[in-house]
């Protein structure tokens, strides 16, 4: 077991809360949490300049910061080494991501481009692309989601980008040398009309992939979207060069009910799996991943879940849950750290018997685990 991976685990299952110390000493040039999409962090700590991750050594893993009042761990700053995570007397050295310069260039509207793309884990360039989900609107959210709560406080944010926005934001963020991403994410809510929905993101993945064409770097691009109902508009994304994530969250098909009321009405379990399947023999095999919230399910079904998705050539990610405020998962805990460690365990077998896969997140997952499961550090 990599210490380092286990420390991970720790921070995932607690949370962290800040000292006024480096409530102080926390700003520029290190970048500040933006709230894009939820909010997973206590109340209290919304008025503040946080990180919004953590960089842990010597393997440089990315860890989300989730702020919480009564964690045993603390974020602080010591005279001799700088930053520190500490509890008791373990005191652990951590570092943040820098803000790009990016952030501060104006589009031709006037707007900051940091309002239409941010850094999400100091290696990936996330796009929120649509800012209201049809679920919400249904009374049918995902019970863990604080899209609503969070969308509906004042933010910079737009609620749709337009393929022209798009554009521009991306050209200003990959010619900035101070940006060293490689990776493009595009997600955002649901439409009321799945396959609306989807040819939307579609187009935006082909503005995405132009944009990077034309810059000369070697970006991945990446798109979380809920699947069409006419399967056959998955062809859309074929050309692109990009690897789609459509979310199964929970495998258990009767939680799935439960935790996914809106999905489970909308299309369903089996029609998520179905675009899965078919995303794979039209897209490749390895370029197909479905995310699965790890702690909302029993262990068992989980890794079920896992091989099923493995044996069609779909990878797995794991994303730990945090109870985000204001939702109807609020009070239920994170998992412990060692039901964190097994969960990587699983998906580290995954990673080990099938050579195809790999990692979604690569070395930006704050809340995944799926880089440390592809380095075997479990």
């Amino acid at each position: 077991m990599n210490s380092t991976a286990a420390f991970k685990a720790e921070l995932l299952a607690h949370g962290v809360r800040p000292t006024s110390a480096f409530l102080a000493a926390y700003g520029p040039p290190y970048l500040a949490k933006q709230r894009a999409y939820g909010n997973p962090d206590d109340l209290p700590f919304l008025g503040h300049s946080l990180p919004q991750e953590m960089v842990l050594s010597p393997e440089d893993l990315v860890c989300s910061v989730n702020l919480r009042s009564e964690s045993s761990w603390w974020l602080d700053v010591a005279p001799e080494s700088g930053f520190v995570v500490r509890r008791g007397e373990l005191t652990v050295p951590i570092s943040f991501p820098r803000t790009p310069s990016f952030y501060e260039e104006k589009l031709a509207d006037g707007r900051p481009v940091r309002s239409v793309v941010t850094l999400y884990g100091g290696g990936s360039l996330g796009v929120f692309v649509h800012g209201n989900c049809s679920l919400v609107d249904l009374g049918k959210a995902c019970q863990y989601c604080s899209i609503s709560p969070n969308r509906s406080r004042e933010t910079e944010f737009p609620r749709v980008i337009s393929e022209t926005l798009l554009r521009s934001a991306l050209q200003v963020a990959l010619a900035d040398p101070t940006c060293h991403a490689s990776q493009i994410m595009i997600n955002g809510g649901n439409f009321p009309d799945p396959d609306r929905g989807f040819l939307y993101y579609a187009r935006l993945c082909a503005v995405a992939h132009e944009v990077i064409e034309e810059s000369g770097r070697d970006v991945e691009l990446h798109l979380i979207v809920f699947p069409p109902a006419r399967l056959e508009l998955l062809r859309e994304l074929e050309g692109l060069d990009v690897a789609v994530a459509m979310n199964l969250e929970v495998f258990d098909p009767a939680l799935f009910e439960q935790v996914c009321p809106g999905k489970a009405a909308v299309l369903g379990q089996a029609h998520i799996l179905a675009a899965l399947t078919r995303a794979a023999e039209i897209l490749g095999t390895g370029q197909v991943f479905s995310i699965l919230v790890g702690g909302l399910e029993e262990q068992e079904p989980m890794a079920e879940g896992m091989s099923l998705l493995a044996a069609r050539g779909i990878i797995p990610i794991v994303n730990v849950f945090h109870p985000d405020p204001e939702t109807p998962l609020a009070a239920r805990p994170a998992p412990p750290a060692g039901r964190i460690l097994e969960m990587g365990r699983s998906l580290q077998k995954v990673f080990s018997q099938a050579p195809f896969a790999r990692p979604f997140y690569w070395r930006c997952g704050r809340n995944s685990l799926d880089t440390e499961a592809y380095l075997r550090m479990f």
